[in-house]
């Protein structure tokens, strides 16, 4: 039977049409966790570093049948609460689920020198090639949140391996430039410090964690995003600063190049995602965006018309239902 979700538009739930309550309510009313079996599977990189991905097989689960592999947004985990919720649902429909802990992140924090960056296209294929390989012959949906839906689309765009035969990335911010532009507006600041403020809080840990990385020493001084990216993303990884990472690893100028079906679902209102980029997509090709009205960062909380109130992750799964059917390749 299909659900509201299928092609119906989003609608707040009442009271909540303000896209800061939808963001702020959305994050920290979390929901159940994931609560099943996972297995932590760590994946060297090519460069030493580790990432490690929590994959979780629901006892119907057949080899061949359908895997979705999720990656978090900034400051996120596999313990995400969209990362659990979503792995939920998935798994409810009968999905192996691939939750990750990019490079530097969550679990991963003691496992590598380095922090993942919005474009780091290399991590997200070498980890699909290795769940590829843990699961032969069967379909896979990549999806991405956030930052996350970013480095997904920029991975897609560049080439997949065969496996991956959907991708979707909710919020995903297409021009990191005109992103972090959005999230240092004065009516933004509560998102910028509170980022800030964890990736700062990552760098020292990592620091504790790898005595020889020592973090830069103006990084105290990084109040906005863009300054912690000037003065600790870029160095850490080659660019000259800020804007030079910006141009190079925003996804928008990839997103044309994808072959496989995509979804990409964003709010109108989203405080700190522009929307203009989404707007100039060419229609048609395997791209199709979905810009709903309302619905905050990562909030879209309204009914799914299956009885729940999470509408974007009731949006993935029929999304997934749609363009991988029933399962097996």
């Amino acid at each position: 039977m299909a659900t509201a979700t299928e092609r119906g538009r989003f609608r707040p739930l009442l009271g909540l049409g303000n896209p800061h309550l939808q963001t702020l309510v959305g994050h920290f009313v979390a929901g159940p966790e994931f609560g099943f079996p996972s297995t932590p599977r760590p994946l060297t990189l090519s460069d030493g570093d580790r990432l490690l991905w929590h994959d979780s097989i629901p006892p119907t689960w057949q080899p061949g049948a359908r895997v979705v592999v999720l990656i978090h947004g900034m400051g996120g985990s596999h313990r995400s609460g969209y990362l659990q919720r979503t792995a939920r649902r998935f798994r409810a429909a009968g999905w192996r689920t691939v939750r990750v802990d990019l490079r530097g992140c969550g679990a991963a924090l003691p496992l590598a020198r380095r922090q993942a960056h919005g474009g780091l296209s290399s991590d997200v294929r070498q980890l699909l090639e290795t769940v590829a390989a843990a699961a032969p012959g069967s379909p896979v949906l990549l999806v991405g949140f956030s930052l996350g839906g970013n480095v997904v689309l920029k991975t897609a765009g560049e080439g997949l391996p065969s496996a991956v035969r959907a991708v979707a990335a909710v919020a995903p911010p297409l021009d990191l430039n005109q992103c972090s532009s959005l999230i240092s507006h004065p009516r933004n600041r509560v998102y910028d410090l509170f980022f800030v403020n964890d990736l700062v809080r990552q760098a020292r840990q990592r620091e504790r964690h790898f005595p020889e990385v020592k973090a830069p020493r103006l990084l105290g001084a990084a109040k906005t995003l863009r300054g912690f990216d000037d003065v600790y993303t870029a160095p850490v990884w080659g660019f000259a600063d800020a804007a030079e990472y910006y141009r190079l690893q925003s996804s928008r100028p990839w997103v044309e190049r994808i072959a496989v079906p995509t979804l990409l679902l964003t709010a109108r209102d989203d405080p700190f995602i522009a929307v203009e980029p989404f707007e100039s997509i060419r229609p048609g090709g395997a791209v199709r965006v979905e810009s709903e009205g309302r619905g905050g960062h990562l909030g879209f909380l309204g009914l799914d018309g299956g009885g729940g109130i999470r509408w974007a992750e009731a949006r993935l799964q029929a999304w997934g239902d749609e363009v991988l059917g029933g399962g097996g390749s």
